[in-house]
């Protein structure tokens, strides 16, 4: 019985041929499904960065800011707190800091009062009506986890899993990037 081309002869030439386009294929592929992904990326950045200038609209009667709003979990958070707190924490400059704290005075949100160790320095904590935003910012945040996990249910765990890794890596390079300019 005769070697069929794909195993001797000049078969062996075309066999390697073969294995060769069936890899360059497979790069191409992957290579354009890394591309899709990284420009899906780029378009959910820009979306989030556009609905990062948008309020939320807590209640009828609350609307903040984004930077507000993380002002008030960090207030939260860390309970008593200065102005230089909230600017290092955020990296604003201090001024910045000190017009959104005092927004967020205005609006009785947040306690403003002098310090025990400096007449210069003022402490900040939430007053009841910034609990009371905090507690619907707590829901808003929980509803909005509930949305996204059940958008997940379709996929399987290695699916899920697969992309936490990936979305791992770029953010650690995106760390990397970042803390070149710092």
């Amino acid at each position: 019985m005769a070697c069929p081309p794909f195993f001797c002869g000049k078969g062996q030439s075309l066999k390697k041929n073969i294995d060769q386009m069936v890899k360059q294929v497979y790069y191409e592929r992957m290579e354009s499904i890394k591309m899709n992904i990284y420009h899906q990326l780029r378009r959910i950045i820009e979306k989030h960065t556009r609905m990062d200038e948008q309020p939320f609209q807590l209640d009828d009667s609350i609307a903040l800011s984004p930077r507000e709003v993380r002002t008030i979990e960090f207030l939260s958070q860390r309970g008593q707190i200065n102005v230089t707190s909230v600017a290092t924490h955020f990296n604003f400059t201090k001024s910045a800091a000190s017009q959104l704290i005092n927004r967020l005075v205005q609006r009785g949100l947040v306690c403003k009062e002098n310090s025990e160790h400096s007449d210069k320095e003022y402490q900040l904590s939430l007053s009841p009506e910034g609990e009371n935003a905090h507690r619907l910012i707590e829901t808003m945040n929980r509803d909005r986890l509930d949305m996204y996990l059940g958008k997940m249910e379709g996929f399987s765990r290695q699916q899920i899993a697969a992309t936490s890794a990936v979305l791992e890596q770029l953010e650690h390079m995106v760390d990397e990037r970042l803390n070149r300019f710092k």
